[in-house]
């Protein structure tokens, strides 16, 4: 187990209030190929912004020489758009530390709670992050390794998985072939991509001040076991937002949890693909649940999630 300093668990850390701006939203959008919001107007921010604002991983925890972390996902709940010209004040606390077994051997998970609040004091996000931290690598052990022996997150994955739920199946299909229904069992996707090169990565990395070695130094990367530069999770999060906002386009995310099951690696093809899996008739509007995944060439899941989105009543 990690140890965690007296008095930092639980404790609520102020991070400050900051003013958003459209330059700030374009230079998010710029950096994770976001098209759709750099032709649009700047005044309101796509849902993932708020991981760019946020900057994760605080509070920090000092990890041990050889120990590392990565990140393992994200609960995103969104109240109200992040909009320019608008003032919002940040919070966040380490919410819990705990250990659990992966793929890879034993690994302790650092869980973390942020809020971004808006000038009333009323909340406009709430996000939970989890940290997943591993030993490193030892030396008789191969500097490259399947990728499925570096998952980031234990293969314990709930939305592959969860019972009664329609399971994605691959089918072929061009890029933006989605049925574009929303009734449960309706697929959306497929959309091939291009994984990040590693300038658009290491642009995504300046941007969010990021320091780990294993996104901008292929070396650093190989020496913890991944067979090459590792595109950041919250970058991957924007690309499912992006997916989901072409696929689905009148409908607004409320609620988006990802797991980073196993490394994507910059430069590989992505594959986008979604099912609707829960639909409710609500006083307010209509609501899906979404399971998504991004796929790796060879048919692996990098990174499932499930996105809650809403269509407003009509007035």
């Amino acid at each position: 187990m990690i140890s965690i300093p007296p008095g930092l668990l639980g404790r609520d850390f102020d991070l400050g209030a900051v003013r958003i701006t459209p330059e700030m939203i374009g230079s998010y959008a710029d950096v994770v190929g976001d098209r759709a919001a750099l032709e649009g107007p700047m005044r309101e921010a796509p849902p993932t912004f708020c991981l760019f604002l946020h900057r994760g991983m605080r509070p920090e925890v000092e990890l041990p020489p050889d120990f590392f972390g990565v990140y393992g996902g994200h609960d995103i709940e969104l109240h109200q758009p992040l909009r320019a010209g608008e003032s919002y004040h940040l919070h966040a606390r380490l919410a819990d530390v705990y250990e659990k077994s992966g793929r890879s051997g034993a690994l302790t998970v650092i869980v973390r709670e942020a809020r971004i609040e808006d000038a009333a004091g009323q909340i406009a996000v709430c996000i939970t992050e989890r940290q997943i931290v591993r030993a490193r690598p030892g030396e008789s052990r191969q500097s490259t390794v399947d990728s499925r022996e570096t998952t980031t997150e234990p293969s314990d994955d709930s939305t592959a998985q969860r019972p009664n739920h329609p399971t994605i199946q691959p089918r072929q299909g061009d890029e933006g072939t989605s049925q574009r229904g929303n009734d449960v069992g309706d697929e959306i996707g497929p959309v091939h991509r291009d994984g990040p090169s590693a300038a658009q990565t290491s642009a995504y990395v300046g941007a969010t001040g990021a320091r780990e070695g294993l996104f901008t130094r292929p070396e650093h990367a190989r020496e913890l076991g991944f067979r090459g530069l590792v595109v950041p999770g919250p970058m991957l999060s924007a690309f499912i937002e992006q997916f989901l906002r072409g696929q689905l386009p009148d409908w607004r995310i409320e609620r988006l949890s990802v797991t980073f099951r196993m490394p994507t690696i910059t430069s590989e093809p992505l594959i986008l693909r979604g099912a609707i899996t829960e639909r409710h008739e609500m006083a307010d509007g209509v609501r899906v649940v979404c399971d998504v995944v991004i796929e790796h060439a060879d048919g692996e899941r990098g990174v499932t999630g499930t996105a809650t989105l809403r269509q407003a009543a009509p007035r």
